[in-house]
């Protein structure tokens, strides 16, 4: 919004500075962008042009006059808009044309006055000056007229050549099954049946509340004009200039909002000023249809709410002043607070909290003091987030940078790392993706880190370790889950210790997820299993995470496929339902005292079948609830020339603890004999010597 200091001088009596009216306004919400000092024509005095960033909520500000009530109301001045004296003569303008309001929801008002007798000609200079500087281009005195009275009342309006109107009826109409209209710049704009129209019987004559059409245009012929005064549905005009690309100074006002009580007062400035620069002549009276006329509903503000939210406590005859410098009515004194309503321009005046704003905005915020919190705000531990930080921190201490990708994964690397669903879940698709690599949500983290280690494989790099706490998104049905997962590349980084750096092997991976299940107190919860691995995996080299039946991470080396079509050289990666995981995680951590009798510990080593997992015999041993069984241990997994050919050795320590003794070597051989034989018997095993 754009005017000048001397323009708004004649609709408010205020004190102060241009700089200080800038500075008033900016601290009240209404930002000035620019304050430019401008020379007068006779070049002695001086004016100023003030450019204002005007909110979307304060649609009343888009004029002077809304602009003069701020201003009044935050300098204690006066506001007194132009006085209005039409001159009417002939005929009332309701036997020269109707007008038929054909949907009231879009068009709660509609008011309309005639006059005739104009001389077309170039306005005025200071008409001009003004417009141009506003950033409107000057065409003739009928056209300027109709916006400097918009700019005036942020009303807008529209002159119709009555004579060019054929059917003398002016109807509000949906555009429904016409399908196209010319605009004033000479464009074929296509309809939707939902645009408003103003027509002249059937034919549409202007775009309503957007743009006029080109057959009713006021041109040099013109000696009658048709003023248009009314206030259109915001949705509806935005969704039509939306759609077609076209933003007026008309439509930023009604797709803001006009003031539907303005319609006859700026109507009246129009028919005023037409007669005293084009030498026009109204008609007698105006056509005024107010089908959708709302009361306005009373808000009460209470005292206590005021100091409540303010933290201070104004007097009533302060809260009183204020409210009535804004233009709120109050309806009634009540012992609690006042109950007011809002005038018809303050479309953002619903509330009591708006209420309390306003009294605020107004008083001054600079002038209410800070003050602390009587009382120190209680968080709620968020306990997802306590073990995302103690994850990333056990992860980072292992030598694992953390990497963040966006949320997009490309259709074929969804298909081929499709992370813990075994594929059976759709992805999400992009309705309007950046890249064809973007189309689809990501359904896993593996994707964008693969994307990260070919960044830095191709920068030869010898090593990359990284790995990633985010969400991805399965549909049928709509899901998000929280994922960690990381890519193993190359060595482990060995920093301040004297030993050669090691490629990462799977037990090292292993290793590492176990630190983590361990933190989160869950190794007793999750059992491992080489069951189906997923198909982007080593069959060899993987192996699933399970509590129950339900899959909650995967872990592996690359499929030689997979690693060969990416072009990447062999890598480990890993992926946990981290989101399961913290609900499966123990709320609360037990501990006991230091024991006070030794341990004792026996080994014991079987002969099994190749593909027997270790992980069976801990778990077996563990469920037998011994209270004597303290801990076991797998500390060998060997195959040589002393074991058969597709068998293997796994030799555990089983450590043996009494709460209130030190067992005997008698007591304790005889316990270790009969576990040797239960296992050897249940798990079909040969005990090694």
């Amino acid at each position: 919004m754009k005017l000048t200091y001397s323009w708004l001088k004649e609709f408010a009596t205020f004190k102060g500075s241009p700089e200080e009216i800038a500075e008033r306004l900016t601290m009240a919400g209404l930002e000035i962008e620019s304050l430019v000092e401008l020379p007068e024509n006779d070049g002695k005095r001086k004016d100023w042009l003030i450019e204002i960033a005007v909110t979307p909520n304060r649609s009343d500000c888009l004029g002077i006059l809304g602009l003069a009530r701020e201003i009044a109301a935050l300098t204690r001045g006066r506001c007194h808009p132009p006085s209005v004296s039409v001159s009417e003569k002939g005929v009332p303008v309701r036997r020269q044309v109707k007008v038929k309001i054909a949907a009231p929801r879009l068009c709660p008002r509609y008011s309309a006055r005639m006059v005739q007798g104009l001389r077309i000609a170039p306005s005025p200079s200071w008409m001009r000056s003004r417009l141009e500087q506003c950033g409107i281009r000057s065409i003739n005195n009928v056209v300027d007229i109709t916006n400097y009275v918009m700019l005036e009342t942020g009303q807008p309006l529209h002159g119709f050549d009555f004579d060019r109107l054929a059917a003398k009826q002016i109807v509000i109409r949906p555009a429904d099954k016409t399908r196209s209209f010319v605009t004033l710049d000479g464009v074929e704009r296509p309809l939707d049946p939902r645009d408003l129209l103003i027509c002249d019987g059937d034919t549409p004559v202007a775009l309503a509340g957007i743009m006029g059409g080109a057959n009713s245009e006021v041109g040099p012929g013109t000696g009658t004009v048709l003023l248009e005064s009314a206030h259109f549905d915001p949705i509806s005009i935005r969704r039509t200039g939306k759609r077609l690309g076209l933003h007026t100074e008309a439509s930023h006002r009604f797709e803001r909002g006009v003031d539907p009580e303005g319609t006859l007062y700026a109507l009246d400035r129009a028919a005023s000023l037409l007669t005293e620069i084009a030498g026009g002549t109204p008609l007698q009276g105006a056509i005024d249809q107010y089908p959708g006329r709302k009361r306005p509903k009373p808000i009460l503000v209470r005292d206590f709410k005021v100091k409540t939210h303010l933290g201070i406590e104004l007097k009533r005859k302060t809260i009183e002043e204020i409210l009535r410098s804004l233009g709120l009515k109050i309806e009634s004194r009540l012992r609690s607070g006042l109950r007011v309503s809002a005038p018809s321009y303050r479309f953002d005046i619903t509330r009591e909290a708006d209420l309390i704003e306003e009294l605020a905005r107004v008083y001054g915020y600079q002038r209410i003091p800070s003050t602390l919190p009587l009382v120190t705000p209680r968080a709620r531990r968020d306990s997802q987030l306590q073990w995302e930080r103690k994850a990333r921190a056990f992860l980072v201490g292992e030598g694992l940078t953390e990497i963040i990708n966006l949320s997009f994964a490309s259709e074929k690397m969804n298909r081929s790392f499709h992370g813990l669903t075994g594929g059976g879940r759709r992805a999400v698709s992009v309705l309007n993706p950046l890249t064809q690599e973007q189309s689809e949500m990501r359904a896993s983290l593996i994707p964008g880190l693969i994307g990260t280690l070919r960044a830095h494989a191709e920068q030869k790099l010898k090593s990359f370790l990284g790995f990633e706490l985010g969400k991805v998104f399965y549909g049928d049905p709509w899901e998000e889950r929280q994922h960690l997962a990381g890519v193993l590349y190359g060595h482990r980084e060995r920093k301040g210790l004297r030993v050669p750096e090691t490629a990462w092997t799977f037990l090292e991976l292993k290793g590492l997820l176990e630190g983590i299940l361990e933190i989160m107190g869950m190794e007793e919860m999750i059992a491992w299993s080489r069951d189906e691995p997923p198909s982007f995996l080593h069959p060899g080299k993987a192996a699933t995470l399970k509590t129950g039946e339900t899959v909650v991470g995967i872990l592996g080396e690359v499929h030689p496929n997979l690693s060969e079509e990416s072009d990447l050289p062999s890598f480990f990666l890993f992926e946990l339902d981290f989101g399961r995981l913290v609900q499966y995680a123990p709320r609360q951590r037990t501990v006991r005292a230091l024991p006070r009798f030794p341990s004792i510990e026996r080994d014991v080593a079987l002969i099994v079948d190749h593909a027997f997992p270790a992980q069976r015999i801990i778990s077996w041993i563990k469920g037998l609830k011994n209270s004597l069984i303290e801990e076991v241990e797998l500390f060998d997994d060997y195959r040589g020339p002393s074991i058969p050919e597709g068998k293997k050795s796994l030799a555990y320590t089983i450590s043996y603890r009494a709460d209130d003794r030190t067992l005997t070597d008698s007591e304790m051989n005889a316990l270790h004999v009969e576990l040797m034989a239960r296992l050897a018997k249940e798990f079909d095993a040969q005990p090694r010597m």
